[in-house]
């Protein structure tokens, strides 16, 4: 997936070009703050309930589970596919929202993508179908 030469990519040639990304002032995406609180407030006790048809009867689990069980799991698969970190897991009104970070020199999007195909399989096995729908977002890069 790398094309980033061995060793420290603060030594690649293109290294200035992130160091110009990063001077660039990025104004804070309208409702972020909001998701973010509502996230916070979700995991200590939101009041959505979700209920799955499973064998032998039906598993009812609350919001804040939802979003914990996705964390893990997203933790354990981005580690697995190396060079992602999860950074956040939000309940939506458009499904599960991961944030995450990629280590420089990882193809973002494959990775991403990887995590996203991954982790709807996994919270299909755990919680049976359909999954919810899982959307996977890079939101920064990292160097080591």
């Amino acid at each position: 997936m790398s094309t980033a030469p061995a060793g420290d990519p603060r030594q690649d040639p293109d290294w200035h070009l992130v160091r110009a990304a990063a001077r660039t002032v990025v104004p804070t995406p309208p409702g972020l703050v909001d998701r973010v609180l509502r996230s916070v407030r979700g995991l200590r006790g939101g009041s959505a309930e979700f209920e799955y048809d499973q064998d032998g009867g039906k598993l009812r689990i609350t919001e804040p589970v939802l979003v914990l069980l996705t964390r893990r799991l997203a933790a354990d698969l981005g580690h697995r596919i190396g060079g992602l970190h999860v950074a956040a897991v939000a309940l939506e009104a458009e499904g599960l929202e991961v944030l995450t970070t990629v280590r420089y020199g990882v193809a973002a999007d494959e990775a991403a993508e990887a995590l996203r195909v991954a982790l709807v399989r996994a919270l299909s096995a755990e919680l049976g179908e359909p999954a919810p729908t899982v959307n996977v977002h890079v939101v920064d890069v990292h160097v080591d």
